[in-house]
């Protein structure tokens, strides 16, 4: 049998030997995933309780303790479906990076350029995936939006999970004041999350504007100009930056936090701008592994005239087009992403 390129399964294959771009929210905070054979997944959320064990009469067979339920809700995840059309004109002339001695044919630079293509699409969706975490980590919601074949955007759907630890901060409270007590506000939701969750927080993810308050801080500045080794144990901060996005900032060692600087970003749909994940003048603060992403099956009709389904997380279509010319490649993928519960984080305005 003849090796086909483009062939869904072999670009399948192709996907799966490729790597992922930097995904700081999604790799540390949703790494776990799950692929359903269905279009529609089952997001089920479970919370322990405290009972306490109840006394009994000597002699009973045992008093009853309720069994603490989860919340299951049953939902087809919205399809992601970008694409790359390669036409004629595309493949003619010498590509990005070639000499103009070149011997390659047009067969052979539409094969490299269908293989960018499929990068470029995946780490498209992956994008996608990174700005569904941070507007969840953010608001404790996020919206889908689709476009239609006039190109107009619409909302497809608003994904909400009832959060409801965010604090804004006012007045003389917020961190551009240099006498805001920082430390009491981070302290506060530490205990928050270990009280209503039960584990103990520890990253917190800033905007690049959050560093400078916390350079700038008295009640910091404080504790970390003392001379007595034991009180600079409470914390240090030392700005290092680990990759272009990402800062390591310090550590509290007294909250068992470690603080990160955030500034990677997307382009936004509609300007195009630039846009960071994390908003300035916030702070998320949880732990490692607090939820999942859920993959959809996704179906689509290919040139067997047969309808096919793949439980992947991504599936490529390839068409071609002989009137016009062009070739497309498609990159499908239905993702939600879901957190184990709702309490098990906390996210600061703090401006």
């Amino acid at each position: 049998m003849a090796f086909n390129v483009n062939d869904t399964r072999t670009m399948l294959a192709a996907l799966e030997r490729t790597y992922a771009p930097s995904t700081t929210l999604v790799d540390t905070f949703f790494p776990d995933e799950r692929v359903f054979t269905t279009k529609v997944v089952d997001m089920e959320m479970r919370k322990g309780d405290r009972k306490m064990a109840p006394f009994a009469v000597p002699g009973t067979k045992g008093v009853n303790l309720a069994r603490g339920g989860s919340e299951i809700k049953t939902y087809t995840p919205p399809l992601m479906k970008p694409k790359r059309v390669i036409s004629v004109e595309d493949v003619e002339g010498r590509g990005f990076g070639e000499t103009i001695y070149s011997t390659k044919t047009p067969a052979e630079r539409a094969a490299e350029l269908r293989a960018k293509d499929l990068v470029d699409l995946r780490n498209a969706c992956y994008r996608r995936q990174e700005y569904m975490a941070a507007q969840l980590l953010i608001n404790g919601s996020y919206e889908c939006k689709g476009y239609a074949d006039d190109g107009k955007s619409q909302v497809v759907d608003t994904i909400n999970f009832d959060f409801k630890q965010k604090t804004t901060l006012s007045g003389s409270d917020t961190w551009d004041n240099a006498s805001a007590k920082i430390y009491d506000v981070i302290g506060d939701a530490s205990a928050k999350i270990r009280q209503n969750a039960g584990i103990i927080p520890t990253i917190a993810i800033v905007s690049d504007t959050v560093v400078k308050y916390l350079l700038e801080n008295a009640q910091l500045l404080k504790w970390l100009n003392v001379p007595n080794a034991n009180n600079l144990s409470l914390m240090s901060i030392q700005p290092r930056l680990q990759r272009p996005d990402l800062m390591r900032v310090g550590m509290i060692q007294s909250l068992n936090l470690e603080i990160y600087s955030y500034a990677g970003g997307y382009a936004d749909d509609e300007t195009g701008e630039f846009k960071p994940y994390i908003p300035a003048d916030h702070v998320i603060i949880g732990a490692p592994k607090i939820g999942r992403r859920l993959y959809g099956a996704v179906s689509q009709m290919e040139d067997d005239k047969a309808l096919h389904t793949y439980a992947s997380q991504f599936v490529p279509k390839y068409t071609v087009d002989t009137e016009n010319d062009t070739s497309s490649l498609a990159l499908s993928s239905r993702c939600v992403i879901v957190p184990d519960w709702n309490d098990l984080w906390c996210t600061i305005k703090v401006k």
